[in-house]
């Protein structure tokens, strides 16, 4: 009896028949989809040389992601392996993300490591930072664009600091997810800064701000770009007609102090 291999099955078969033979364009695609902490831990430890191969590629570090470390036990580890991320990218990094671990140590080893970064997003580090450690870093990010800071705090300075060392800003989101009750004369420090170091703002988001009707309008006068603005939770600004009707006309999209938080 004569068995007949299918036509076309042996001929023809996968180009790839092992993971393994996969190339390393397509290797990147899959670990790009892992965030920073996995791709230096979990793929390290039980990858193959290919992976580790891709893994040092400084295209793989271009955006660094350390969000979801919440829980982690050791801060430490988790600052390592956020400062070996750092050095695999070989000053191409343009995007990254802190939340929970940034501290002043770390924040300036990597602005000393980086200078093409773009985006910068610090969440839920005010009790490991002080607020004019801001300062110094933003100095050292001169194509700055966006800047988040979410319970997180920073100077008048270091809002002054940013207009000087950062003329491509564009977005600034300062945002107290955790409000904090600022004496009277203290509410409109941060807008007022704003107004006069940021005028080329296009997006600024102020969730939970402590500002009042001063502040707001210094940011009208100051910030003419604006597309825009983030009011949500801003309790202490009392829109009148003449207020809103300012507001609805300058700037396009607009969410106001009572505005839904669902989502943040």
């Amino acid at each position: 009896m004569i068995i007949r291999k299918p036509k076309g099955r042996v001929a023809n078969k996968r180009k790839y028949e092992s993971l393994l033979d996969l190339p390393d364009d397509l290797w990147e695609n899959i670990l790009m989809r892992l965030a920073a902490i996995e791709r230096l831990t979990i793929a390290q430890q039980v990858c193959t040389t290919t992976w580790r191969r891709v893994l040092k590629e400084p295209t793989m570090w271009h955006v660094i992601d350390m969000s979801n470390v919440r829980g982690l036990p050791d801060s430490k580890v988790v600052q390592h392996v956020c400062r070996e991320g750092v050095d695999r990218s070989q000053g191409e990094l343009v995007d990254i993300r802190i939340d929970f671990f940034a501290t002043k140590e770390l924040l300036v080893y990597v602005a000393n490591r980086i200078t093409k970064t773009k985006r910068l997003c610090i969440a839920w580090c005010k009790e490991k930072m002080a607020p004019e450690d801001l300062v110094g870093v933003v100095k050292k990010l001169p194509l700055l664009e966006e800047l988040s800071l979410t319970n997180t705090d920073i100077t008048p300075k270091g809002i002054e600091a940013l207009g000087l060392s950062c003329p491509r800003l564009k977005s600034f989101e300062l945002n107290n997810i955790c409000r904090s009750v600022k004496p009277g004369n203290q509410r409109n420090v941060e807008a007022l800064a704003i107004s006069k170091s940021l005028p080329a703002l296009s997006h600024l988001h102020l969730i939970r701000n402590s500002m009042t009707n001063v502040g707001l309008e210094a940011i009208l006068d100051g910030c003419p770009n604006l597309e825009s603005l983030d009011l949500r939770g801003c309790f202490n600004v009392s829109l009148d007609k003449i207020l809103s009707s300012r507001i609805s006309k300058q700037i396009k999209d607009v969410k106001y102090p009572c505005d839904s938080l669902a989502g943040l």
